[in-house]
């Protein structure tokens, strides 16, 4: 953790692997007001990947190029040595959908900043720790705390998985080597009222498994930010030629208001 993006990546190969120890189901919605320094495991999971400030959705993708090259096959009886193979057998088997998921978060929202501190806390035994421990282990989680840039910038981050395709991340072959103006006009924010923000900045998975994230201006030129208690939508689209439907996400306004205010 010796950098802001060191301890992204470090919270980010956590997250991925806490999600596939752990069930949401279990946890209640945490508060955002709560001592963050309280919260389980199980709470963490759930405000990060099904919460007012994170959203999973997953679609079934087919094998196509797999079901092509057993549908050209001939059907055999196993009569000239080899063994007996039945086509409709054969495309059933390959016919079984890969998951594709996508998981959304409202990285500059407070509370998910402070579940992500709390995972990496927990895989640290920090509550174990002495006094003198924890003061050292908080001035390094800090800046990811305090987030600086949230001052300015939306941020949003998007990860992937596959129950069922280890090899593929699709998220990482989309945007790493990618430049902002390749990618600008086709990922953006915007209310339910018209208003829009596009990409400003965004820093790109380098590994697979890595998140990618989108920073957008908080404010116009007339200094007014793009969500306010009075709208209903907030709507997040990568929609160039490779998004689909799982990739373009909607959360509700109400949810996401602390004390008055919209938290992200």
């Amino acid at each position: 953790m010796k950098n802001y993006r060191s301890l992204l990546i470090v919270a980010g190969l956590l997250m991925a692997g806490a999600f596939g120890l752990a069930s949401v189901a279990a946890a209640q919605e945490k508060e955002a007001d709560s001592d963050y320094r309280q919260w389980t495991k199980a709470d963490v999971i759930k405000l990060l990947s099904d919460s007012p400030w994170a959203k999973t959705q997953t679609q079934r993708v087919m094998r196509r190029g797999q079901v092509r090259s057993i549908a050209g096959q001939a059907e055999s009886d196993g009569s000239q040595g080899g063994p007996a193979m039945s086509r409709t057998g054969q495309l059933s088997s390959v016919e079984d959908a890969y998951d594709y998921t996508f998981t959304m978060r409202l990285r500059s929202a407070q509370p998910v900043r402070q579940a992500i501190v709390r995972l990496v806390q927990l895989d640290s035994n920090y509550d174990a720790m002495t006094k003198t421990e924890r003061k050292a282990f908080d001035a390094q989680t800090r800046e990811l705390l305090e987030c600086k840039e949230c001052a300015d910038y939306y941020v949003v981050s998007v990860g992937f998985a596959s129950s069922n395709n280890s090899v593929t991340d699709l998220i990482y072959q989309w945007f790493n080597g990618q430049t902002l103006p390749g990618i600008k006009g086709y990922v953006y924010l915007a209310n339910e009222r018209g208003g829009r923000r596009d990409l400003a900045r965004f820093i790109p998975p380098k590994a697979p498994g890595e998140e990618v994230f989108f920073l957008f201006p908080r404010l116009d030129e007339k200094g007014q930010p793009l969500f306010t208690p009075e709208d209903k939508k907030l709507l997040f689209r990568m929609s160039d030629v490779k998004a689909n439907s799982a990739t373009n996400f909607s959360l509700d306004i109400s949810r996401l208001i602390v004390n008055g205010k919209v938290e992200f």
